[in-house]
């Protein structure tokens, strides 16, 4: 059985009215801090064990230049790859919540059993994601994102001690920063499969 936490709740309850008074302050801007489509210089992430991120488009609101989907697309996926491979995946224990607002940051450390498996850590021999979906709603204004929803399913298997897969699926709310795009806000609901 899946469980959901109240703060999870009530975090995404917050983000998504933020959410929309975000939106609506910057269309009465007429700028913001949206991505200019093009790539920053990142750095390559160490190879995680399992399978890569299928991504897809959802449901867009408003236009949005095509020529800014494919520089979207990378730059979402690689805020979603960082909080997983972080958090659930990888053997180095690093910053989990770096890509999170520092709101956001706050409640999920409040959440890290939801958030990640740092409480399993020492139990945990290895960690293998064999299924990691991620699709990507976008409200758009003026041909330029202006927030972003990516709703993901994530399945993991984990071995030593703690023997079992689980089930991480929910959304994260996504906003624009200078360096990315960043979540400002959560609903995920975490389970065993078996």
């Amino acid at each position: 059985m899946i469980r959901t936490s109240r703060r999870a709740v009530r975090a995404a309850l917050v983000a998504a009215v933020s959410m929309i008074l975000a939106a609506v302050l910057l269309g009465c801007s007429g700028g913001g801090s949206d991505p200019d489509g093009e790539e920053p210089s990142a750095q390559p992430l160490e190879a995680i064990p399992g399978v890569s991120t299928t991504v897809s488009f959802g449901k867009v609101t408003g236009r949005l230049d095509r020529d800014r989907r494919a520089p979207l697309r990378r730059r979402v996926t690689q805020t979603f790859d960082s909080w997983v491979d972080a958090a659930y995946v990888a053997d180095d224990r690093s910053d989990p919540f770096s890509v999170f607002s520092k709101d956001a940051a706050v409640l999920a450390k409040r959440d890290k059993a939801l958030m990640s498996n740092a409480g399993m850590g020492d139990r945990l021999d290895s960690v293998t994601a064999t299924s990691r979906k991620l699709t990507i709603d976008v409200l758009a204004d003026k041909g330029r994102p202006v927030g972003v929803t990516g709703r993901f399913v994530l399945v993991l298997q984990m071995d030593g001690d703690v023997q079992r897969t689980d089930r991480i699926a929910g959304r994260l709310l996504l906003r624009y920063l200078k360096d990315g795009w960043h979540v400002f806000g959560y609903d995920v609901k975490r389970g065993r499969v078996a």
